[in-house]
């Protein structure tokens, strides 16, 4: 599989895309910033009230439950804001002309269960880090492709989706972190001009597995119809 041409092709998606991504990116940016400082503050202002000299009890109660209150809203529009960008990506790989930049929260009608999928992932991934960091790193890309699974059929399992995911990035998983390590020095850039790259970078690194995706779909059919004929 030939990574250039992924990439090429992403752009090329990018600049005929009937919405464009980099908007789409930064609307996204900044609905993530002003949620991250409100965080900040609510979190900023509980530990001052937590460690002044007169401690009124229940001011400081109140900012601690506002402040987990928060992180958990923060978690649920974060999980909206990154099945909803998926979805939108996918549909610039595909070149489907039904995208529109409400497309960032299309996840919300089956909201439980991209909020499910992350759960179980991450529960999956962190039990394989106990073991050790490999298999757990090992596991993160295994379940590489269950998002996109879901963004693109919202019918299906959770379970079904980590499974179909497993199955499409056997064979695949270094292939897979070569990609990922190709967009190193554009990751380094997005960190040197604090963010403002990522509006071009991310995009562009999403569209690009957006394709892979979709490239390792008619693996996935194979590998079914060979069970079914088994």
């Amino acid at each position: 599989m030939n990574r250039q041409e992924l990439k090429f092709d992403a752009k090329n998606k990018m600049r005929e895309a009937a919405v464009n991504p980099y908007v789409v990116t930064l609307i996204m940016g900044v609905i993530l910033m002003v949620l991250s400082g409100v965080q900040f503050i609510l979190d900023f202002w509980g530990n001052i009230i937590g460690t002044g000299s007169s401690v009124n009890t229940g001011e400081a109660s109140t900012y601690i439950v506002s402040s987990l209150v928060f992180f958990v809203i923060y978690l649920v529009i974060s999980t909206i804001l990154q099945f909803g960008y998926s979805s939108y990506c996918l549909k610039v790989a595909n070149r489907d002309g039904s995208m529109s930049y409400g497309d960032l929260f299309s996840s919300v009608r089956y909201l439980l269960k991209a909020i499910g999928l992350t759960l179980m992932i991450s529960v999956f991934v962190l039990l394989w880090c106990i073991l050790l960091v490999i298999p757990g790193i090992i596991a993160a890309y295994s379940y590489s492709q269950a998002i996109f699974i879901m963004v693109e059929n919202p019918n299906k399992g959770i379970m079904q989706c980590i499974r179909e995911s497993k199955e499409m990035m056997a064979g695949h998983k270094m292939e897979y972190f070569i990609l990922e390590l190709s967009f190193f020095f554009w990751m380094l850039l997005g960190g040197v001009t604090c963010g403002l790259a990522y509006i071009y970078v991310y995009p562009y690194m999403t569209v690009t597995f957006a394709n892979y995706y979709n490239s390792l779909k008619p693996v996935s059919v194979v590998y079914e119809n060979a069970e079914t004929i088994n």
